[in-house]
């Protein structure tokens, strides 16, 4: 038995005992064939070597995307080139591999030349980087709560401010007090309404909602969330249609149904003219509300549901964080329910719920 031969039997050897997945490979007749993969690969990555064989084998399962399979192809041959005029070859490289059983996962790879052998090695990550992404996520919340918080309320707040300093520093009529009681209750609703969508969203976002589903009486969840919105779609003369049969249940977290309901009917309340009409529907496991709204666009919706979208005002210049649908599109993805939006600019929008 040759030197060579002895020393690769001993790496893989060695290899099937590493805790790290690893392969080994040779140039042979101008091939990089993959002779060798050790356990904690086969347990941890799943191919076999008869389903990569070859090194293109392996970008091609490892990495289905095309896009991103030539890009790390081209990152890895220039880092390998690099390294070649070192006189000593190894490479390094993180990347996102796709794995035998669909799970994607985040390596580090490291390939160095023993004897001729192809050594490479892949050393997990993916707890640390989805970590980093997580922390990175949480300053990005935080950040975004605080610009809401110091913009979007801060307005709501002068406006109470401004009202009521008129009605201390004036003696005023029956009428001129009734009507700056009407315009504070208004304002209230709305901080009220925002500071509940901040947090809720915030929630949404830190993962701390445990959902709990259980059978909802629909029509009783639906009329619930109409009654907190009655002075706001009557002061509009909005016209509101409920076509819920009174059997119809809803199995889902109530909290999670309630607030997905007060969000998308305040919607269609902020975003109706005077003098409109608002339709709610349920039935076969579909929630419809739909409007005569101003409507959105199709770049609109698109920045909703790529979680982009910024405020904008109602038809009665009603405030708005660019939140609501954001955290519709979030809580229902934990209840495993579909969100579709229809909309036309100027006629209207239906948003549509598909429960399980």
């Amino acid at each position: 038995m040759t030197q060579h031969s002895i020393s690769r039997f001993d790496l893989h050897h060695v290899a099937d005992f590493l805790p790290y997945p690893f392969i080994i490979a040779e140039v042979i007749d101008g091939q990089h064939l993959n002779t060798f993969i050790n356990e904690s690969f086969k347990h941890e990555i799943g191919y076999s070597l008869e389903e990569i064989p070859t090194i293109e084998d392996w970008y091609l399962h490892a990495y289905p995307d095309p896009t991103y399979r030539d890009n790390v192809i081209k990152v890895w041959d220039e880092e390998e080139n690099s390294s070649k005029k070192t006189g000593i070859i190894l490479v390094r490289k993180i990347s996102h591999v796709t794995c035998k059983n669909g799970n994607k996962k985040w390596y580090e790879i490291k390939a160095s030349v023993v004897d001729g052998l192809h050594v490479v090695a892949f050393i997990d990550l993916d707890k640390e980087i989805k970590l980093q992404e997580e922390l990175k996520n949480i300053n990005s919340n935080n950040d975004r709560m605080l610009s809401v918080l110091g913009h979007d309320l801060r307005a709501p707040m002068a406006n109470l401010i401004g009202i009521t300093d008129l009605a201390l520093d004036h003696d005023m009529s029956q009428e001129e007090f009734t009507t700056y009681i009407q315009l504070i209750n208004q304002q209230s609703h709305q901080v009220l309404e925002m500071l509940e969508t901040t947090l809720n969203w915030s929630r949404s976002n830190f993962n701390d909602i445990q959902v709990q589903p259980e059978i909802i009486q629909a029509k009783t969840c639906i009329e619930t969330t109409l009654a907190v919105y009655k002075n706001t779609y009557s002061a509009k003369n909005i016209s509101l249609t409920v076509e819920v049969d009174d059997d119809s249940t809803i199995y889902a977290d109530k909290e999670i149904v309630s607030i997905i309901l007060r969000n998308i009917i305040s919607n269609a309340i902020k975003f109706t003219p005077k003098n409109g009409n608002i339709r709610i529907e349920y039935r076969n496991n579909l929630l419809q509300v739909s409007d005569s709204g101003v409507g959105m666009s199709a770049e609109q919706i698109t920045s909703i549901l790529n979680k982009t979208y910024t405020s904008t005002r109602g038809t009665a210049n009603e405030i708005g964080m660019g939140m609501g649908l954001q955290l519709v599109q979030k809580l229902a993805e934990k209840i495993k329910a579909k969100l579709a939006i229809e909309s036309q600019l100027k006629k209207g929008t239906a948003i549509q719920l598909t429960l399980e």
